[in-house]
């Protein structure tokens, strides 16, 4: 039921969201619809023939056929009704193609139409079958099984190479099924089973093969022979086509092993000196290098020679006739022609030849199959085979000069019809023992590489230190910024104790003294209020001038704590900030050209509250309807006058705290503690100048030095 589950669920998801492909309704439809990679699906509605089915695991296969002859496989849920072959049904289902490129046809659910009678096994040659003509039918065939080996892909299943004349083709047979048949080689069998055209999976552009679905598939015909080496010898006739010779059967060889090289390969040398390389059938294992074997295998061709493939040996039942001892030619001149290298020698191989050069690569030990190194000669570069002795490596070094003497292997690939000669890749040395290798100089300790090496560590320790610097500075600079936060901080703390200790002395200077005040006339005008009423109320009505005093006092200082003026770097309009609490209508003029860097907070502060209060006064008490205010700066002090047009008064006779008047006071006290001078300028209806002159704290300084 869960199959069922997600197999109902690609359909509903597929009816959503697939595409916006049409139903298809024929197996036509569904063919063209899987020529197309594209991923898309949708779904089908379809009546067809079922040729034949077989389970898998979690599913099952259908292979369907319509009346115009085309065939379709698709596969459906094992707890679904299993049609039997010659059912003609109705089917529904989803035909859908992957992002990865695969299509798969999901037969969701059917009904039975008609029963119909089990459709033949086509009978046909194996040389005769057509990927076209015979895909996805049922085919009955014979062969002479030639070799057997695991699948590469999936080891649960074991491949048969069948082969006719000059065509191969795999039959696939799973081992739980059929078990081990490598007894079938040798063997002539009639296979009945399911022709394909391809591989299915990962293997999408592969042969043809044929799955059999039961052991009773298998017929053989003619059992392997009792002596799988009782067949005919290799052929000596010349300038026979490879197309003739891929078509022979089963051929052997005797003569010694000159050399065997990357894992299932080895040179023969018959009596009469014919050269014939094997290739071994999976599972075999290489004869000794001397020793005389028989060999029996298919024929293929290089197009220079005839060799076997799929090869199985024995050892020979004669001993070797004693040969003369071999000398070995020289390499570079074996291999070609001439000295320029334009005419290859092809009957070098299978010579004993010999070269001396340096080693200039050597193979990785994980790749045991092909063991090569390059033998640089000065004129040629050599590759030499060490796969048969692969311990040699361990004596080499890059950089040594050695001398190598080995068979000679023309590298080439096997001919194919479509070939008009074969791809030469090159010769090769193989090593037939550890003895074909003598190393004549080894490289001096101090080589390239270890230059490289210790240049590479020097460069490795030039960056360590760099980044070591790096994190250091970023460790300075970290530790010079929480400095220098921790300095502000500091100083942060210090101006708002400066702050706090001006505005303690500011208040116990007026607002203290002046409440004082306020009492004592408040008290001397309470003890006179019965006696002498005139006096009483004079000393109330200062009292109250006294507290109006206080109360803008007051109000000026929670200004100067709320207003941000004193981080104006314009004076001018710090000054204006200041005097924009004043209600008043009159027209006020700044020019004061004083940099803000050149004074201390404090005496900035100073100066913004003798203007406000010279401004105040001039607009209050002088009912001045202009007021003009202008400052600079002249060598070591600071001056600054405040002008106004109001009615002027006597400076000589003017009311003072005695009076509740606190202003000019407390103006003379700041100036005092800066060390300034204030001077007015008045007389009545004439207006009012006021000068003050603040010393700067480098004058200031110098003046301390001095007395």
């Amino acid at each position: 039921m869960k199959h069922v589950r997600k197999l109902s669920l690609a359909f509903a998801l597929a009816v959503t969201v697939a595409s916006a492909e049409q139903e298809l309704h024929s197996l036509s439809e569904i063919s063209a619809f899987i020529e197309d990679a594209t991923p898309r699906s949708t779904t089908f509605e379809l009546e067809g023939k079922v040729l034949s089915t077989f389970p898998f695991p979690e599913t099952g296969e259908i292979i369907l056929s319509d009346s115009r002859g085309v065939r379709l496989q698709c596969f459906r849920a094992l707890n679904l009704p299993q049609p039997e072959p010659g059912d003609t049904i109705m089917a529904r289902g989803v035909a859908n193609m992957s992002r990865y490129h695969e299509p798969y046809i999901s037969l969701l659910e059917f009904r039975v139409l008609e029963h119909g009678t089990v459709p033949e096994p086509v009978s046909v040659r194996l040389s005769e079958t057509n990927a076209r003509t015979h895909h996805l039918t049922t085919i009955r065939t014979e062969g002479v099984v030639i070799d057997t080996f695991p699948d590469e892909i999936d080891r649960r299943y074991m491949i048969l190479l069948l082969k006719d004349k000059d065509v191969v083709v795999p039959v696939s047979i799973p081992l739980s099924v059929f078990g081990d048949r490598s007894d079938l080689v040798d063997a002539t069998v009639r296979v009945t089973g399911i022709y394909r055209r391809t591989v299915s999976g990962v293997r999408k552009f592969a042969w043809p093969n044929i799955t059999p679905r039961s052991p009773t598939d298998i017929e053989i015909v003619t059992p392997p022979p009792k002596d799988p080496f009782s067949v005919p010898p290799i052929e000596k006739r010349l300038y026979l086509t490879s197309e003739e010779i891929a078509q022979m059967s089963k051929r052997s060889v005797v003569g010694e092993v000159l050399a065997t090289w990357s894992g299932d390969k080895a040179m023969l040398r018959t009596d009469d000196g014919l050269i014939v390389n094997i290739s071994l059938a999976h599972g075999g294992t290489l004869p000794k290098c001397g020793e005389t074997i028989v060999a029996a295998g298919l024929p293929e061709t290089d197009l220079f020679r005839i060799n076997l493939t799929s090869a199985r040996w024995k050892p020979a039942a004669e001993q070797p006739r004693t040969r003369p001892n071999e000398v070995a030619d020289n390499a570079v001149n074996a291999f070609w022609h001439d000295n320029h290298g334009d005419s290859l020698r092809g009957e070098a191989h299978g010579k004993l030849l010999t070269a001396r050069g340096i080693v200039r690569t050597l193979p990785s030990s994980d790749d045991t199959d092909n063991l090569r190194f390059n033998l640089d000669t000065g004129e040629m570069s050599i590759s030499v085979d060490v796969t048969s002795n692969p311990a040699v490596i361990d004596a080499l070094q890059i950089g040594s000069t050695i001398q190598v003497t080995g068979r000679c292997i023309l590298l080439t690939e096997a001919g194919r019809r479509n070939y008009s000669s074969a791809k030469v890749k090159g010769f090769a040395l193989i090593i037939r023992s550890p003895d074909d290798i003598v190393v004549l100089n080894r490289p001096s300790w101090w080589t390239l590489r270890r230059l490289t090496v210790v240049i590479s560590v020097l460069i490795a320790a030039l960056i360590a230190i760099y980044i070591w610097n790096r994190i250091l500075q970023r460790l300075v600079s970290r530790r010079g910024r929480e400095l220098y936060r921790e300095q502000v901080a500091h100083a942060i703390a210090e101006i708002k104790t400066d702050e706090r200790t001006r505005l303690a002395v500011e208040l116990h200077d007026s607002l203290s003294q002046a409440l004082s005040g306020v009492a004592c006339h408040m008290t001397v005008g309470a003890e006179a209020l019965e006696s002498d009423p005139a006096t009483a109320k004079h000393y109330l009505a200062t009292a109250r001038k006294m507290l109006n005093s206080c109360r803008t006092e007051l109000r000026q200082c929670l200004f100067d704590l709320r207003s941000d003026t004193l981080e104006e770097q314009d004076f001018s309009i710090a000054i204006r900030k200041t005097l924009d609490q004043l209600e008043s209508n009159a027209s006020i003029s700044i020019r004061f050209n004083v940099p803000r860097r050149r004074i201390k907070d404090t005496t900035a502060h100073a100066i913004l509250a003798i203007v406000r209060e010279l401004t105040g006064n001039a607009i209050s008490h002088g009912g001045a309807t202009e007021v003009r205010i202008a400052g600079c700066v002249e060598p070591g002090r600071i001056l600054f006058s405040v002008r106004d047009n109001g009615c002027g008064f006597d400076p000589a006779n003017c009311d003072g705290p005695i009076q509740g008047h606190f202003g000019l006071e407390g103006i003379r006290n700041r100036l005092e503690k800066l060390d300034g001078t204030f001077t007015i300028d008045s007389t009545p209806a004439g207006g009012t100048k006021a000068s003050v002159t603040i010393p700067l704290p480098s004058a200031q300084r110098q003046e301390n030095r001095e007395s």
